[in-house]
């Protein structure tokens, strides 16, 4: 078992003002995510939809947007969609 210990809490100052707390995890527990990360992800890819790019390896939003380019020119119908935040 592993149990992590406690996270290092550090105020970081907002743009507008105030401020936004923020976690800091220590080397072990980035370690020990890492390798939880690792393990999890060779058992899940193979269940994840070929047009997922989110928070997967090897995918990023740049990605998408070529799928996305390539159907364009590949059919003469669109679906219009906002994709500004669609990793937030």
């Amino acid at each position: 078992t592993y149990f992590p210990p406690v996270v290092k809490a550090v105020a970081i100052p907002k743009a507008g003002g105030g401020t936004r707390v923020l976690g800091v995890p220590t080397v072990a527990d980035r370690v020990a995510q890492t390798v939880v990360a690792g393990y999890l992800s060779v058992r899940v890819e193979k269940v994840f939809h070929p047009d997922s790019f989110g928070y997967r390896p090897g995918r990023s939003a740049l990605d998408a947007v070529a799928v996305c380019r390539e159907r364009c020119w590949r059919y003469d119908w669109v679906v219009e969609f906002d994709i500004r935040r669609f990793f937030d």
